[in-house]
Formats: C-alpha cells, sequence, structure tokens
C-alpha cells in the first residue's frame, strides 16, 4: 500500500469527524482471497491488494472501472445506489444506470484475481469497459519499471516481484505516470487517469500506473491481474498463465465453477457458521497461521499495524476454532494440525513467543514487546504465550489417539518447554511478574494475564503428558489462584485491572472476563471456593453493566473504563466487537461454571443480549457479515475490519450457545502420557 495513496486520502478525509485521514480502510465492501492473495471489493467495485503479510507480494494498490458510451466515461465510483453481495463464491457488485446495468463479479484463486464483467438491459452500441489500476510491486512507487508485451499485456516490476495485467478481450494500453512531487505536495488531491496521452516513451516505462479499456465481446470481458516471484516463475510461464487465465475466464460458467470449488471452507449451510470460517479462510496464509487483519494503516499512523500474526490473537483462535469444532463436528483438524506446527515453528528457545511475526513465513515482525527477546521481561506481553500453550494442550488433549507419534512428542516437548518460559514471568507471590496487557498500551501486573496463566497450567495439567510435568503445572495453577485474591477490591466488588506498584487499578476491563475460562480448566486442578464464585459472578455481572453503552445505533461493550484510544472527537470509550463477543462468550461458560452453585446471577440473559449484537442481523455486524473492530457511538465503524478475534470468538459462542447442555462431541483425553 503506497504513501501516494495514503497521502491522497489524507487530504480527502483531514476534515472528516470519524474518520482517521490517510488510512486504508475496508469497512464497506467485501473481500475476496486465497492463502496467498487477500484482494478487497469496495461498494463502487474498485479492488486493492492486502496480500502482502499472506504471499510477501504486494499487487494493486489502486484501481477504478467504468464504462464508455456516447463519448462519455462513467466511473462507477462517481455512481450512486450500487449493490453488493457474495454469489458463488464471488463478490458481485452491480452497477446500475437508467436502462441497463454493469454486473461486476470478482474472485481469486492462488496469486491470480480475476474482475468479470457482464453488460444486463438495454445497453448502448457502442459500450466498453475502461480502467485504471496503479502497481506497486515490493511495495514500491519509484524505480519500477513497465513492459507493454504485444500492445495489449502489462508487466510491472521492481527486482524479484512482477504483476501482470490482461484481458479476455482486446486491450488498448496507457502507461500513467503517477503524482510528481509538486501533486503530493499539493493542498487538493490528484484523480487518475489522468487526461489526454502518456508522458514519453521512457517515462511511460518508468510507472506502476495503468489506463486501459477494452470492447465487451458478447456483452462480457474479463480482466485479470496475476502476481509472481520471478525467481520462482520464469517471465514466459507467468506470461502464458495469463493468456490461459483470460482465455479461462471469459467463459463465466469456468469462473463461477472455480470460484466455488475454491472455498476453503466446507459444505456447511449455518450462515453465520459459514461466513465466520470464510474470514478466518481470507486472512489465513499457506503456513495456517492469520493475520489480526486487513493492514489499514501500515504506515503506523493511528496504530501499529494488523497484518501480522500476534500469538494471542493466534492462539485465541485456534483454541475457539478447536472448541467449535469439537461441538458442531466442523471436520476442520487440517486447521488444528497447521496451527500446532506453527507454534512449534516459532517458538523460541526459552520456551515463549515473540510479539508478532509474518504469517507467510514466521519471521518476526516489526513490534513494540519484544522485551523478552532484548533481554527486558517488562516490554512483553506475557499472556500471548499463555494463549497458545492453552491451545496446544487442548490440541493434544482432544487429538491424542489420531496424531502422528512424532507430532505429539513434538507437542509435548513445546509444552515443557512452555511451562519454563511460564515460570520464568511468574514471581514468588504468585502473580505474573509486571508486563504489557493484552491491549498493548499499558504495563502492569494484569489480572487477565494471571488468568491466562491459571488456564494454561491448569490445561497442562489435565493433558496427556508426563507426570512431574502435570505435578508442576497444577501446583503453579494453585498458587495463582491463591494470588488472585490479591486483585480483588472488596469496595468495588469487582477484580482489578492490573497492580501498578502495588496499588490495584480498579477500573473495569473486558480482559478480565477470562477468568470464567481460568477456572472452568481449573475446577479439575483444583477445589474453588463458595467465596470465589460468589465473587466472579459479582464481578461478571458488575462488569456487563458497567462497560455496556446503548446509543441510537449501536449497543454493545466498551474495552475498559476511560479507555481514550481512537476516540477522534468522540468524549467517551467506543464499542468493540471483541470486548461484545468476549462478554457473550464468558456468560455462556459462566453457565456451566456456575451450574452446581447456588449463585444468584444468571449470566443466561447477558449471553443473549450481547450475542444479540453481534449476531448476523446485530448492530454490531455489518451488513457484510463482517465484525469490524470497533464502533464510533453514531454507528460507525472503525479500524480492522474484518477482526479474526472477533469472528472466532462468535463462533465459538453460537457453537457453545447452540449445544447448550450437550457435551462436546470429542472426547477430551487426560491423564498420564
Amino acid at each position: 500500500m503506497g504513501l501516494r495513496r495514503s497521502l491522497d486520502d489524507y487530504k480527502r478525509n483531514k476534515e472528516t469527524a470519524e474518520v482517521f485521514p490517510g488510512e486504508q480502510r475496508t469497512q464497506m465492501g467485501q473481500f475476496t482471497g486465497s492463502t496467498q492473495r487477500l484482494i478487497h471489493v469496495d461498494p463502487s467495485g474498485s479492488i486493492r491488494d492486502y496480500s502482502y503479510p499472506l504471499s510477501g507480494l504486494h499487487g494493486l494498490s489502486s484501481s477504478r472501472f467504468g464504462v464508455r458510451f456516447d463519448q462519455t466515461i462513467e466511473w462507477f465510483d462517481t455512481l450512486e445506489g450500487a449493490s453488493q453481495t457474495l454469489h458463488e463464491g464471488t463478490v458481485e457488485t452491480i452497477h446500475n444506470f437508467e436502462k441497463f446495468d454493469v454486473v461486476q463479479r470478482d474472485f481469486t484463486n492462488a496469486l491470480t484475481h480475476a474482475t468479470a464483467f457482464k453488460l444486463r438491459g438495454e445497453t448502448p452500441d457502442s459500450i466498453e469497459l475502461v480502467g485504471f489500476v496503479e502497481l506497486t510491486p515490493e511495495g514500491q512507487e519509484g524505480r519500477i519499471g513497465q513492459l507493454v508485451h504485444d500492445d495489449e499485456l502489462v508487466e510491472v516490476y521492481h527486482n524479484r516481484e512482477h504483476t501482470y495485467l490482461g484481458a479476455s478481450t482486446e486491450l488498448e494500453i496507457t502507461p500513467e505516470v503517477m503524482e510528481k512531487f509538486d501533486e503530493v505536495l499539493a493542498d487538493e488531491p490528484k484523480s487518475f487517469p489522468r487526461k489526454g496521452e502518456s508522458e514519453s516513451y521512457e517515462g511511460s516505462r518508468l510507472t506502476g500506473g495503468v489506463r486501459f479499456r477494452t470492447e465487451f465481446e458478447d456483452g462480457r470481458t474479463t480482466v485479470i491481474t496475476t502476481l509472481s516471484d520471478i525467481e520462482e516463475q520464469p517471465r514466459s510461464a507467468s506470461l502464458k498463465h495469463v493468456a490461459d487465465q483470460t482465455q479461462r475466464y471469459s467463459d463465466p460458467s469456468k469462473l463461477l465453477t472455480d470460484a466455488q470449488q475454491s472455498g476453503l471452507t466446507p459444505d456447511i449451510t449455518d450462515q453465520l457458521v459459514q461466513m465466520d470460517l470464510h474470514v478466518l479462510d481470507l486472512l489465513s496464509a499457506p503456513t495456517g497461521a492469520r493475520i489480526a487483519g486487513p493492514d489499514f494503516d501500515p504506515h503506523y499512523q493511528y496504530s501499529g499495524g494488523y497484518g501480522y500474526t500476534w500469538f494471542r490473537d493466534d492462539g485465541e483462535i485456534s483454541t475457539f476454532l478447536l472448541e467449535a469444532d469439537e461441538r458442531l463436528g466442523l471436520d476442520i483438524e487440517n486447521r488444528h494440525r497447521k496451527s500446532a506446527e506453527f507454534y512449534l515453528q516459532t517458538q523460541l528457545d526459552d520456551g515463549r513467543w515473540p510479539h508478532r511475526v509474518w504469517p507467510m513465513n514466521g519471521r518476526l515482525a516489526p513490534g513494540w514487546a519484544n522485551g523478552h527477546v532484548e533481554g527486558s521481561e517488562t516490554q512483553y506481553q506475557a499472556d500471548q504465550t499463555a494463549s497458545v500453550l492453552v491451545f496446544l494442550a487442548e490440541y493434544l488433549a482432544t487429538h491424542h489417539e489420531s496424531l502422528p507419534k512424532d507430532t505429539a512428542t513434538d507437542i509435548e516437548t513445546a509444552l515443557e518447554l512452555g511451562v519454563g518460559g511460564m515460570d520464568i514471568s511468574l514471581e514468588t507471590d504468585g502473580l505474573p511478574t509486571e508486563c504489557e496487557n493484552a491491549w498493548e498500551n499499558m504495563n502492569g501486573r494484569f489480572t487477565h494475564t494471571a488468568a491466562k496463566f491459571m488456564q494454561a497450567y491448569s490445561t497442562i495439567a489435565t493433558a496427556p503428558l508426563a507426570d512431574t510435568l502435570q505435578n508442576h503445572a497444577a501446583t503453579q495453577a494453585r498458587r495463582i489462584y491463591d494470588a488472585l485474591e490479591t486483585m480483588w477490591c472488596p469496595d468495588e466488588k469487582i477484580y482489578g485491572l492490573r497492580l501498578v506498584d502495588g496499588n490495584l487499578d480498579v477500573r473495569i476491563d473486558s480482559t478480565t472476563f477470562s477468568l470464567i475460562d481460568a477456572h472452568l480448566a481449573y475446577r479439575d486442578v483444583g477445589d474453588i471456593s463458595d467465596e470465589r464464585y460468589s465473587r466472579l459472578a459479582t464481578h461478571l455481572e458488575t462488569a456487563f453493566e458497567r462497560l455496556w453503552t446503548e446509543t441510537d445505533a449501536i449497543r454493545g461493550l466498551t474495552r475498559f473504563e476511560e479507555d481514550t484510544w481512537r476516540r477522534r472527537n468522540q468524549g467517551n470509550e467506543k464499542i468493540w466487537t471483541v470486548s461484545t463477543g468476549w462478554g457473550a462468550y464468558a456468560a455462556e461458560k459462566a453457565i456451566r461454571l456456575f451450574s452446581t452453585t447456588s449463585q444468584q446471577f444468571d449470566p443466561t440473559a447477558w449471553s443473549d443480549r450481547l450475542f444479540t449484537e453481534i449476531d448476523l442481523t446485530g448492530s454490531l455486524c455489518l451488513s457484510s457479515g463482517y465484525l469490524p473492530e470497533q464502533f464510533f457511538d453514531s454507528g460507525t465503524p472503525d479500524s480492522a475490519t474484518p477482526l479474526g478475534w472477533s469472528h472466532a470468538i462468535r463462533l465459538a459462542t453460537y457453537a457453545a450457545r447452540s449445544t447448550r447442555n450437550v457435551e462436546p462431541a470429542v472426547e477430551r483425553q487426560s491423564g498420564k502420557r
């Protein structure tokens, strides 16, 4: 995603109240993708690549399409009333004119993206497709070259990455020089394509901009883009591939057939399950690792970026998927296996995991919480390691009999090493040491970190592992259980957010919902007192009541009290889908936790209330089915969209609600190895 496009957006939106200018937003529109390429199709049909974290290739930085008839060009992004849906594996966008429509279907297969256009209705006698694309191989906006093969197929390149553009009908191509310095620095944004002819031949071959037009044949034409690494696929092979694909996808039936067959989601009819699995597929690399969300802020202007694999997000997603699979029988074991293999590959020598990595290869990605790599414990998010260990222990317990012996052994070794890593972070008082929190915006000794540690130790203590490891993990879990007394505030009747210099921060934080899962796991390790049950119930009910926010447009839970991040001009905390979903999940799990107690608090009503807001028809779910990370009070969605963590929470909560009072289909193995 180029700097030019970010600066252009900044100029267009710097005065907009609920927009962070310069971001490449994805709240509106839909995605199509493979494990190597992720393409956003905005409501006007313009497409853009968010593929780099998945494949290491950049592709399209911007584009626009339109039609030319009666000597006039009508760009689709200037029209009103377009509609967009998922249709048989494609993103279908319908552009409406007075007497005819243009139906656009987008589909991604491996590194190739097809955009097919079909005319429908009373079309003019002479009509052609027009388009513009900006290609930025290796993320470069300068030092790029352009080749035009046989006057109808474009190749744009920097070094290794080569991007190709072709069509099923004859293309008329005009290279387009992008903004010069004076245009970049001007107050007003610049629209492309420019009017008039291209610059000199020399200038036209040193740009990633391409203007084109092509006629419709039998009312149809298809535009193809393909990304390639020239060290893996030579030019001749790429040119042949583009020619083959343009010919193949000139036939709409073949495009729809390939689109339907390329879906990674099993044949599932439930719309919510299908949507959540589809989103997690879109965010997944060939390794099985997932980006947190499409990277809308690659220049780190308002965030630290989202196109990376966090081990907290990914570990939690993996556990949610495992749980949903156990309850709904989704037949997604291959995903669990890939996740486990990725975690084994990326575990550090001390048993822990780094802040975040590139999903394409597991290498260390830019981050700010690698203190344990640098030699400092404070700038480290210890809960991330615990999240991964919970998944590995649960995966071993639920699939132990079917795992290859070598894989099971590797997981056992990783768990033993991981326990040692958590031990490093556990202080003598039984609480994790000072570190960064799950929201990555403060330091302290957090209730959430302690809860994740207790859950991880407890899960390992009951997994099919060696006696010594089980006993040690159980002992550590009991130490944390006792130490959690320190986090209780009797005046507020809640578990505080954190300890700072020995003082309890008594703000409510939605991450403390993790106490429910932690105690469910701990029940198999030690006894839970009636007083602890009472405190958990009181805390959960109080947290729901204090974080609940309702406006004319939306309803849900905020992240934590006094949260100031990304508020723009809003004076109060924003609603987050992660927090709302987490609350629904915790309430559903609390039904199980409190089922044998005499607690007066009934979490069922809160489970229903919170899940309603993230359901497909809820106030926090977009018409696309996507869950953005957060919302302004006006109902304007903001930040990463779709957010994988939110979709995984929704899926696991739906699975738990659908099978309430029913035991999981997969039996968990426990006991000795």
